[in-house]
């Protein structure tokens, strides 16, 4: 009988406990299931250990898989041969959701422990920075990582009436109203894309299409067609700063003038100033620095995805 682990994130608390034990029976109807409950990086990397030939099944959003991933990076099992590279089944609990809104894995829960059952695998990339952390969904610096730092106590106010996502969105706005731009230098494969003259509003590398809970960042980002979805946004005025942030999370943003969108497979960003920027990988809030690098590692697991979900190549363009 095929044999699953279910891992499942013992900080989120119990509120979501009749929702594992669903997704739970399902997954038992067909296969062997052992559920897995970690508290940190050290209880998830030895359940990951003792799996042997389980398949790993995350119930729990957007964090969870990053940590999942990240443990799975440190055993050396992030392989880019597709034969070889690690498989994963995904039960979307978390608020954001925003990498299984990119592959389309429902939120329903009986329906994603299906597609768990029956889904056909795909090759998933994943993007590794300069301190060699996977990162899932996306990277980024600038307003949206300032955006992601002043959306903290307002998702927390607004998850108390079900509406954390638009915390988000308004620290977007606050971003956008605050902040003049920082100078950067960006070089996708290789070529300059932005000579550090002109303030950029914000700089990200996208595997999935939206951040922050559903920010449509790059829409039509393909998560396993081997590139990142580049998105350069020049801080200009302050009402063109306030549109971009408002167009953010419809995904209408990149038809203002100053945004730019291109594909590739490594993205440098550095200060010219001297001036930190923060980083934001997956929603965590990393230290500032002066320079980052962010590579695209191709195939690196395979996903469980809902069945006619083909891999996409996205509409967007290499730097020239």
């Amino acid at each position: 009988m095929r044999r699953l682990l279910m891992i499942v994130n013992d900080a989120a608390g119990t509120s979501q406990d009749d929702v594992v034990e669903t997704a739970r029976q399902v997954l038992a109807e067909r296969a062997h299931v052992d559920v897995v409950r970690t508290s940190s990086m050290d209880d998830l990397t030895s359940a990951l250990a003792a799996r042997e030939d389980a398949e790993v099944v995350v119930c729990g959003g957007d964090g969870s898989l990053h940590a999942v991933l990240t443990a799975l990076c440190l055993e050396d099992r992030l392989d880019p041969e597709d034969d070889t590279a690690p498989v994963v089944g995904l039960v979307p609990l978390g608020t954001g959701n925003d990498f299984s809104r990119a592959v389309s894995i429902p939120t329903d829960v009986r329906a994603a422990a299906g597609i768990v059952l029956d889904g056909p695998l795909r090759p998933i990339d994943v993007i590794r920075d300069d301190a060699d952390r996977v990162i899932v969904n996306a990277v980024h610096v600038g307003a949206g990582d300032e955006a992601g730092r002043l959306a903290k106590p307002w998702k927390e106010r607004l998850g108390r009436v079900g509406l954390g996502p638009l915390g988000y969105v308004v620290g977007s706005v606050m971003a956008g109203a605050r902040k003049g731009g920082w100078k950067l230098r960006v070089t996708v494969d290789g070529t300059v894309v932005s000579d550090g003259q002109t303030r950029l509003m914000q700089v990200g590398m996208a595997n999935g299409t939206s951040i922050g809970g559903g920010a449509e960042l790059a829409p039509g980002a393909a998560p396993g067609d081997g590139l990142g979805d580049v998105v350069i946004a020049e801080a200009r005025t302050r009402a063109e700063r306030l549109r971009y942030a408002l167009r953010l999370k419809s995904g209408r943003h990149g038809s203002l003038e100053g945004v730019r969108r291109l594909r590739g497979s490594e993205v440098r960003v550095e200060s010219m100033t001297g001036r930190h920027f923060g980083v934001n990988a997956d929603g965590e809030l990393l230290d500032p620095v002066l320079r980052t690098t962010w590579r695209v590692q191709p195939a690196a697991y395979r996903l469980h995805v809902p069945a006619g979900v083909e891999p996409t190549v996205s509409d967007t363009e290499p730097p020239a």
